[in-house]
């Protein structure tokens, strides 16, 4: 729940500090989003395959740092959950700001995002108990509280791992095949 909160806290400072000044988060957007974007023009160019591999690594990355940064006592991983929820938020305000509805948001985000979230969180809920642990130790040892949260992380791989796979495969994939059918020439929402 702790993630989900830090998640949504950074999901509306996005928001709203691109309605507050667009103009200072469209000129900043490459310090921003420089790897989301790198992998938005390979779309264009590359093989799906190449593509979600690129998704897959970038998420990789993300995931441990969110999910082993609890041992600098849960601050990294916090930070990483926000901060993956601040880019949701600009996002979906830049969604808005083009002219763009709340279901073609939604068509970039669910196909992929049903599977990636639940596991950004989760690696969050993770990252944060290892960090809790480290503050709060209860009366046990903090390096065998570490032992056994480092442990459980390595576990919780097995299952984040394989998830991610399939959500950059359905972000190559699915999620431009179904934007592509809401806005291109004869899509539902072309015109709107």
């Amino acid at each position: 729940m702790v993630s989900v909160t830090i998640f949504l806290a950074g999901l509306l400072t996005g928001y709203f500090i691109f309605l507050n000044d667009p103009g200072f988060v469209i000129s900043n957007i490459e310090k921003l989003m420089g790897n989301i974007l790198r992998i938005g023009e390979a779309m264009k160019n590359r093989s799906k395959l190449h593509v979600t591999g690129l998704i897959f690594q970038n998420n990789i990355r993300a995931l441990l740092v969110i999910m082993f940064g609890g041992i600098a006592f849960g601050l990294v991983s916090a930070f990483s959950i926000f901060f993956n929820g601040l880019i949701m938020g600009i996002v979906m305000a830049l969604t808005f700001y083009q002219g763009k509805t709340i279901s073609f948001f939604l068509a970039g985000i669910l196909p992929h995002g049903l599977l990636e979230l639940p596991v950004v969180l989760g690696a969050g809920a993770f990252g944060l108990k290892t960090g809790l642990d480290l503050l709060f130790p209860k009366g046990k040892r903090r390096l065998d509280l570490l032992k056994d949260n480092l442990n459980n992380n390595v576990l919780a791989l097995g299952v984040f791992v394989p998830l991610l796979f399939i959500a950059a495969g359905i972000e190559a994939v699915i999620t431009p095949f179904i934007i592509n059918l809401l806005v291109g020439e004869r899509g539902i929402f072309y015109n709107l």
